[in-house]
């Protein structure tokens, strides 16, 4: 069953002034609206996958012989775990408020990311590739893939409805850091606006939903594990965000 974060339903409305709430605030209303994107995502694939399932059942109603079913159910368990791993993995991560810091595979969570907003980059026709070598960072697994998950958001934002979207997703290692850069091929931003993409109070974004604080809130769980987050333009035009983590 899918677990969300708990919110009292008595809670007052929040009021949005010029003093900031604190990043633990931020960062589960932040969770949520993640959340929200992802179940739309899941939901669809999940759809699809049980598609795919009764298509492969009533074929093995129609020819029950052992070849048949052989075929047929190893396809059926094999779509039935793919179903299964997508609940999972929205649900650890609608649990998952942040966790003890340790060894993180980066590039594994990376991937793990974009399967999670795969769906959206799709629709989107952005074109998305992660690259580099496998390293290990001291971090919490479930902060870094909120944090990734909100530069994917961001980026898939800046390049609504621009032909020829592309998103990479780099990791590399220097000295004792371990470096992540999301560039995309969007309108990029100008060095001297790229502090107030992190500033409070927020702007919201143009898209249903934006609350402007994705970014924000991912510079301050960055910071949590010993981190930081920067924004630059990206090479050849878009911008490039740059988490930087310890080295495990």
């Amino acid at each position: 069953m899918l677990t969300l974060p708990a919110v009292s339903a008595a809670a007052a409305p929040p009021v949005w002034t010029e003093h900031r709430p604190p990043l633990a605030w931020l960062a589960l209303v932040n969770r949520q609206a993640l959340v929200t994107r992802l179940l739309s995502t899941t939901v669809h694939d999940v759809n699809n996958i049980l598609q795919v399932v009764s298509g492969a059942a009533e074929v093995l109603a129609m020819d029950p012989t052992p070849d048949a079913v052989t075929r047929r159910t190893g396809s059926i368990v094999a779509q039935s775990g793919q179903a299964t791993a997508a609940l999972q993995a929205l649900n650890a991560f609608a649990r998952e408020s942040g966790g003890p810091s340790g060894p993180v595979r980066v590039k594994a969570l990376m991937e793990q990311a974009v399967t999670l907003q795969l769906y959206a980059l799709r629709k989107g026709r952005v074109a998305v590739s992660v690259i580099g070598d496998e390293a290990a960072a001291h971090a919490s697994a479930g902060r870094r893939l909120q944090v990734v998950l909100n530069l994917l958001v961001n980026a898939e934002q800046a390049l609504a409805g621009r032909s020829g979207a592309f998103l990479t997703i780099q990791v590399g290692v220097a000295t004792d850091r371990v470096i992540v850069t999301v560039a995309d091929n969007g309108p990029g931003v100008i060095d001297d606006r790229a502090a107030a993409l992190f500033a409070w109070p927020p702007r919201p974004g143009n898209t249903a939903g934006a609350l402007g604080i994705g970014l924000l809130v991912s510079r301050g769980l960055a910071a949590l594990d010993g981190g930081t987050l920067t924004c630059a333009p990206a090479d050849g035009g878009g911008a490039a965000l740059h988490l930087s983590l310890r080295r495990a």
